[in-house]
C-alpha cells in the first residue's frame, strides 16, 4: 500500500491506518467455535483443546478486498454483545 513506509504505526494500528487510507463500504463477520490445536494452545497459553471463539473479519471497498483478519480467543475471554435499534 502506499505510504504505508512512511506511516507511524506506533501512533495507529496498520488497520486503522489503512482503513483511513481506503474506506471500506461493506464488512462480515464470521464467528464460530472451535477446539484450540498444538500451535493455537501455544500462542494463548492454553492447553490442547480448550474451547475458543474464532472471529473473522473482512471488509471491501468498491474497488474490492481492503482487510482480512482472523482472531481467536479463549471461550472463557471473550464475550460478544450487539446492541440494535429498529429500522426507521
Amino acid at each position: 500500500m502506499p505510504g504505508a513506509e512512511a506511516a507511524d504505526f506506533g501512533k495507529t494500528t496498520p488497520g486503522q491506518w489503512l482503513l483511513s487510507q481506503v474506506p471500506w463500504s461493506s464488512a462480515e463477520h464470521r464467528i464460530f467455535a472451535v477446539a484450540s490445536d498444538a500451535e493455537t494452545s501455544a500462542s494463548l497459553a492454553v492447553p490442547v483443546g480448550t474451547a475458543c471463539l474464532v472471529i473473522e473479519r473482512r471488509t471491501w471497498s468498491g474497488a474490492g478486498p481492503v482487510t482480512q483478519v482472523r482472531f481467536t480467543y479463549p471461550g472463557d475471554r471473550h464475550a460478544l454483545v450487539a446492541t440494535f435499534t429498529p429500522a426507521s
